[in-house]
């Protein structure tokens, strides 16, 4: 059975931080496989026999936002069960919408997970670093990112990202309003797009 993920792509600075970030732990306390690649988790992992139905409802969802959802960027937080520590991510109002109407839809015929079901104001926006800690490293990592500067967020492209077994299916552009092709979300038009983008708001940003 195919394995779902819907998250949010980090773009740009952002991105870079969080992945530099993981490089540096990953050097610090020899973590490897634990790094995550950086991104915001919306629904899953989820197990689900109907792509069809799932893409058609994912394409919906993302259409029905009154506004471009937008989020900006916290300190650092930890999940003590899974042994987990991840960047805060802080959503407005229209995020936390889309993410809770995204797992209402899909939730008849998608084997979502408690936390997925969450109400749209209790549910923990967050880019994981590492998870998956043995006990000693979780705490030595704890203690490490305590006392360090926050990431510094800066606006980019908003994607809402469909995946299959870790890859993208589709992908939905919400500064474009369009739906993108797995091909057109890596392809060089969408690359240039979004690189005189994030140049005209890192431009803004500096003044």
């Amino acid at each position: 059975m195919t394995r779902y993920l819907i998250d949010i792509r980090l773009m740009g600075p952002v991105e870079r931080e969080v992945r530099a970030l993981g490089s540096e732990l990953a050097a610090a306390f020899s973590l490897k496989s634990r790094i995550a690649v950086p991104h915001i988790t919306l629904a899953g992992p989820f197990f689900c026999n109907d792509e069809e139905r799932l893409v058609k409802d994912f394409f919906q969802v993302c259409t029905g936002r009154p506004e471009i959802p937008r989020y900006t960027v916290g300190g650092y937080g930890i999940f003590p069960a899974s042994r987990a520590v991840y960047v805060a991510m802080e959503p407005d109002a229209v995020l936390r919408r889309f993410r809770y109407d995204l797992s209402r839809t899909i939730a008849p015929y998608c084997t979502l997970r408690e936390y997925d079901r969450a109400p749209a104001d209790t549910f923990v926006f967050h880019a994981t670093i590492a998870m998956k800690l043995d006990w000693l490293t979780f705490q030595r990592v704890r203690w490490y990112i305590r006392n360090r500067a926050p990431v510094v967020h800066r606006p980019h492209p908003v994607r809402a990202t469909l995946l299959a077994n870790g890859a993208t299916v589709c992908e939905y552009d919400f500064t474009q309003g369009r739906m993108l092709t797995a091909a057109q979300a890596r392809g060089r038009a969408t690359r240039m797009r979004d690189t005189d983008m994030l140049r005209a708001w890192d431009d803004k940003s500096l003044k």
